[in-house]
């Protein structure tokens, strides 16, 4: 593969093999490189007009792909900072890994493995690029004209002659820092040191198609043919496109925006919402262009780049709500209360008495409860004995449990479960069952497993069929629920609000694995951000616990779990080691604190 490499924007056109990129660094002077790589066709075009405008020959994904996230000015990196974080936190959630690099000047670039992008050679890939970003709303945060054809981007460890600073490689402890211009412009006096790890990840964005967009794009008749189609068709989005929402046209707009930024590229949503404004407009209160971009911006910048949401109970969808809709009588299920029915329903959870399950009774003897109703989420990296950590939770409870498991055997599962509760080693355990003894099963008539990979909308009927009410619930674990969505961010959208449902609906305690993000995997440490899907699970959580496991040097083999709280809608905290003995966990030292 070839890039364009240049010294400023004037001396341009030097093509070098793409590997010849480590040749380029630490140069004292502004040197850029081509974003996408070429073939021998952009040297031949060049060749034959002395210029690369009108070049149409074929466009290659780089191996680093970099996005530009700039501020006003060096002076104000600050607004820079903010969208470089807002995008890593995209990127997490979408398992998409990346590097940090200061520009040298008034920015940040943010560099993605091309191989997340599902790609063929093409003429037109860059456009195809921009349309699958604009989608994953990337360009919230970087800029889109970094998608340009023959674009250049700054060479990393090269010096930005402006500023009289280098472009460097970053890490997240650097762009945290308090007083970010003075830290970047004294670590930016030189070349940095290039922080080595592979960029390797599945593909997230599919641009082998492009999805043509112009001025004849239709208000779509039904609902459920966007990209990622809607299994309900919404009774109150296909009244509120109908109506002339006198007096409500702006609050109409922003609930119709926010609900369409799920379904259709941003340019698709903008051509929607204009033909609504056309629709509704009143020469005698005008309703504008320019308010209309005001509020499809709110539906995608609002809540820290999050986006509006507003579900059934709102009181503009209300008014547009139907009998015929799918969601219909679960809206009309929900409690709905006022001031008095609230204060009666914490009267008769006192009054009731209702026992919580302490985790501290089992481990750590401080007071961790938790109530049916609840979700706790557990965050652990790969192959770090998560599974058998709830085994060892609900072993010490003993109470009626559910537990679903996607990813061991029963033989595995079965194991673990009898070594924990009678102490076993893996040769005791052999030479009961060689000799064919039997009869453990009786220690465990509590215990129900479900070997198979639901999708989340089923937990409610599974629950509800069981020939005994669980009290517990584990789920082991949310990334292999079944789905419709392709899109990683609604697959775990749909299935932590999917929990959280069950565990209200049914009254029991949930617990449930998730998976980190590669990132945090890379960086080792977690924190409240380090789930997969971490904005849709912390929303949809009432504790969250990382598990941290620790390998023994000689052995290789995980010898202890570290069990820390991140978030808790209550006070209690716990930050505990466990010690594993033939899969049991036991308490080594404990360290207690009220939660911050």
């Amino acid at each position: 593969m070839i890039k364009e490499f240049a010294f400023g924007l004037s001396q341009r056109h030097y093509f070098q093999d793409a590997s010849e990129v480590c040749n380029w660094t630490n140069i004292d002077k502004d040197t850029y490189m081509s974003l996408y790589d070429f073939d021998d066709s952009i040297k031949e075009y060049f060749s034959k007009h002395n210029s690369l405008s009108g070049f149409d020959g074929l466009v290659y994904m780089p191996d680093e792909f970099i996005l530009d996230v700039d501020g006003k000015d060096v002076d104000d990196l600050e607004n820079a900072r903010q969208k470089t974080i807002g995008l890593t936190m995209l990127l997490d959630d979408i398992d998409i890994p990346y590097r940090l690099y200061f520009s040298g000047n008034k920015g940040f670039h943010v560099g993605i493995p091309g191989n997340a992008f599902r790609w063929k050679p093409d003429k037109n890939l860059h456009l195809k690029v921009k349309d699958a970003l604009t989608n994953a709303g990337v360009f919230d945060y970087a800029d889109p004209s970094v998608t340009d054809k023959i674009r250049l981007i700054r060479v990393v460890n090269t010096k930005n002659l402006k500023a009289q600073l280098w472009k460097i490689p970053i890490t997240k402890k650097d762009i945290n820092e308090k007083d970010i211009a003075t830290h970047l412009k004294t670590i930016a006096r030189k070349p940095g040191k290039i922080i080595t790890f592979d960029l390797e990840c599945d593909p997230v964005f599919d641009v082998l198609e492009r999805n043509q967009v112009n001025e004849e794009t239709k208000i779509p008749q039904f609902i459920s043919q966007g990209r990622n189609p809607d299994p309900v068709n919404y009774p109150c989005i296909s009244s509120m496109l109908s109506s002339n929402a006198q007096g409500e046209r702006h609050a109409t707009a922003l609930r119709l925006s926010a609900w369409f930024r799920w379904l259709y590229p941003e340019s698709v949503v903008r051509t929607i919402m204009e033909q609504w404004r056309q629709q509704v407009d009143d020469p005698s209160s005008e309703f504008t262009t320019k308010e209309m971009d005001s509020i499809v911006k709110s539906a995608y910048e609002a809540h820290g780049g999050q986006g509006n949401r507003y579900g059934c109970t709102d009181s503009i969808m209300d008014k547009h709500c139907s009998e015929t809709c799918k969601l219909y009588k679960s809206k009309k299920s929900q409690n709905i209360m006022d001031s008095s029915s609230m204060e009666t329903e914490l009267i008769n959870f006192f009054r009731n008495d209702i026992k919580p399950l302490n985790l501290g009774d089992l481990y750590w003897g401080e007071d961790f409860p938790i109530y049916p109703g609840e979700v706790v989420v557990i965050q652990a990296p790969p192959k770090s004995m998560k599974t058998m950590l709830l085994q060892n939770l609900v072993n010490g409870f003993k109470r009626p449990t559910y537990f679903i498991e996607m990813e061991m055997s029963p033989r595995q599962i079965w194991s673990r479960f009898v070594q924990i509760e009678m102490g076993w080693s893996e040769e005791q355990l052999r030479d009961h069952y060689q000799q064919m003894q039997n009869g453990m099963d009786k220690r465990f008539k509590w215990l129900m497993v479900d070997y198979s990979c639901p999708y989340a909308n089923e937990l409610d009927k599974k629950i509800s069929m069981l020939p005994v009410k669980p009290e517990i619930l584990v789920i082991d674990h949310m990334g292999l629920f079944k789905s419709k969505h392709r899109d990683p961010n609604m697959k775990t959208e749909e299935a932590s609000q999917a929990i959280m449902e069950v565990a209200v609906k049914h009254s029991i305690i949930v617990f449930a694995v998730s998976e980190i993000t590669k990132g945090a995997f890379h960086e080792g440490t977690m924190n409240v951000a380090s789930a997969k899907g971490s904005f849709r699970t912390a929303y949809n959580t009432n504790k969250l616990l990382s598990v941290i496991p620790s390998k023994s040097k000689k052995t290789g083999l995980i010898e202890e779990l570290r069990v820390r709280c991140e978030a808790n809608r209550e006070r209690e905290h716990i930050d505990v080691r466990l010690e594993v003995q033939n899969n049991r966990l036991i308490k080594e030292n404990v360290m207690m604190g009220e939660f911050e």
